[in-house]
């Protein structure tokens, strides 16, 4: 018997989303362990980290090939079907396999210390204007979609195991 390669797409998708959402929960966690960082190695303040998921053009387009070879196939007998553009119309808007980059951000809060050594003339120290509850949901956000993910993964291979069991 055959396996149609769209019963693994769902492995490539799922990939994908815990890859994005592990660079995610890495900016979040390095956020919170430089949240008292004044200086980096190259002397200047520590820059806010913020995982962004981008999608290009070319992914854009050809998912929207994908789907109207697939619409091609959908029945229509029954009004509650999506067909021809409305279908393409509805997955044309939405945002489709992201591509996960980090920016970055230099933002600072002062706070008075004439003691510290990297205190100004003025004796403000400069810290990243780091939220720990902030980065805290975030992480948990991060974490609770990876989980989604996994589950997909799991539920998929469940899927392709009765399959093959039939």
């Amino acid at each position: 018997m055959l396996i149609n390669k769209r019963f693994f797409s769902v492995f490539r998708t799922s990939a994908r989303g815990m890859q994005a959402q592990r660079i995610a929960l890495g900016a979040a966690s390095e956020n919170i362990a430089n949240a008292s960082t004044t200086r980096t190695a190259d002397g200047s303040p520590y820059a806010i980290k913020r995982a962004v998921h981008r999608v290009s053009d070319e992914e854009y387009t050809r998912f929207s090939d994908l789907i109207a070879q697939v619409d091609g196939e959908m029945s229509t007998k029954d009004g509650r079907h999506l067909s021809g553009p409305t279908l393409r119309t509805r997955l044309h808007k939405a945002e489709l396999g992201p591509t996960t980059e980090i920016d970055e951000k230099i933002r600072l809060r002062q706070e008075y210390d004439p003691t510290h050594p990297h205190a100004d003339a003025d004796g403000y120290v400069y810290y990243p204007d780091v939220n720990i509850v902030e980065e805290m949901a975030m992480m948990v956000s991060a974490s609770r979609i990876y989980e989604a993910n996994l589950s997909a993964v799991q539920t998929a291979k469940d899927m392709i195991k009765r399959t093959l069991d039939i």
